[in-house]
């Protein structure tokens, strides 16, 4: 299994964060410091650098500092003992991502690069919200074991709504209804299979994984409940079978956009029985499993971002996930209020590195600043 690294990390104009350089440990780095100094922006640039998305909003513009024409993460990385560099900007003109100094054409190739999975606060939606966050827990994982999953998905939401406006303008009997209908399916089809394959690797982790962190004889179980068919051909008869319904409803009842997850507890919904601490746990069972299933996909293992996970946890949880992390080889960056619960026995001086952040700045190191200015340059 490949070992993947980042060795160097550079922040310009990101959020709150003007400049920014650290050099990191290869296993563990804990970034401390009170709420709102910037130690959830510097994981967020980090998973932006890999994925060029934020898992915090939606519109990357809101990533620029204050004024800047343009948020930049530079980051030079070791996988196998080679070594490579990656960048992402964000701009008006939109995001533009970069492999050794070369221009990315495809996102979806660029996101399979360098895995990297993130527990945060907002995940608990995981497991207490709504469907559309398990559906992209599948596709994040389904990705590193095909990578045109991505393909299949955005082929598969466009084709659908044109589907839904010629049904509402044209009606029923409209000829071209056939021609939508066979690209549904076969890409339906493509995205539920991949799916529960994804479905499938995060259960042989998960379920073990949620005996590790629980100290009750609760049972844990996770089932993919498919929106659509697996079967080309039965999902197309069933797309013409609903057209009437469709049209009434203004909206297709059939497919992968209607894909769940499944989490139960003792056999119950977890969605509906879980306590505030057991949907904590679930969560971070199956950010977890990700990592797992995303190391077997991808032959490396990813690197994992923890933010303000002592807010989620426990001490006795926290120490099992550090149990969990000693016996895995990925690179782990932590935010914390609290530095004193990341115990780290067992690890050399070497592996952990620590920082405190301070209104968008590491406290004390004014030549790390500087040295991100100096080795970024102006232009995206």
């Amino acid at each position: 299994m490949k070992r993947l690294l980042v060795t160097r990390l550079a922040l310009r104009d990101f959020r709150n964060i003007q400049s920014l350089a650290i050099e990191p440990a290869p296993r563990f780095n804990v970034i401390a410091g009170d709420n709102g100094q910037g130690k959830t922006s510097l994981l967020e640039a980090l998973y932006c650098l890999a994925t060029s998305r934020s898992f915090r909003t939606d519109r990357l513009k809101e990533l620029r500092r204050d004024g800047a024409e343009f948020a930049r993460v530079d980051a030079e990385l070791i996988e196998d003992g080679l070594a490579r560099s990656q960048r992402v900007t964000v701009s008006d003109a939109g995001r533009a991502v970069f492999c050794d100094e070369q221009r990315a054409e495809r996102l979806a190739d660029y996101a399979v690069r360098t895995p990297m999975v993130v527990f945060h606060p907002g995940d608990l939606d995981l497991t207490m919200g709504g469907a559309i966050k398990r559906r992209d827990l599948l596709d994040r994982v389904g990705l590193f074991s095909d990578p045109a999953a991505a393909d299949d998905r955005s082929r598969y939401r466009l084709a659908l709504k044109e589907r839904q406006k010629v049904l509402e303008v044209r009606g029923e009997r409209a000829p071209e209804l056939d021609a939508y209908e066979q690209l549904i399916a076969r890409h339906g089809a493509r995205l539920g299979q991949i799916r529960a394959r994804a479905a499938q690797a995060l259960a042989r982790e998960a379920e073990p994984g949620f005996r590790q962190l629980v100290v009750s004889e609760l049972g844990f179980s996770m089932r993919y409940r498919p929106g659509g068919d697996l079967d080309e051909a039965r999902f197309r008869e069933e797309l013409a079978a609903r057209r009437g319904s469709d049209r009434r409803r203004h909206t297709a009842t059939f497919g992968p956009h209607k894909d769940d997850l499944e989490l139960s507890l003792d056999g119950r919904p977890a969605r509906k029985h879980a306590s505030q601490g057991q949907h904590r746990i679930l969560t971070l069972t199956l950010k977890l499993a990700e990592l797992a299933a995303i190391r077997e996909a991808r032959g490396a293992h990813p690197i994992l971002l923890l933010d303000d996970v002592s807010s989620e946890l426990d001490p006795t949880r926290i120490g099992a996930v550090f149990g969990f992390l000693s016996s895995s080889a990925s690179q782990v960056f932590v935010t914390t209020t609290r530095p004193e619960l990341f115990q780290t026995p067992g690890a050399a001086g070497s592996d952990r590195r620590d920082y405190v952040l301070s209104a968008g700045a590491l406290r004390g190191d004014p030549e790390g600043a500087r040295e991100a200015s100096e080795r970024s340059s102006n232009a995206p």
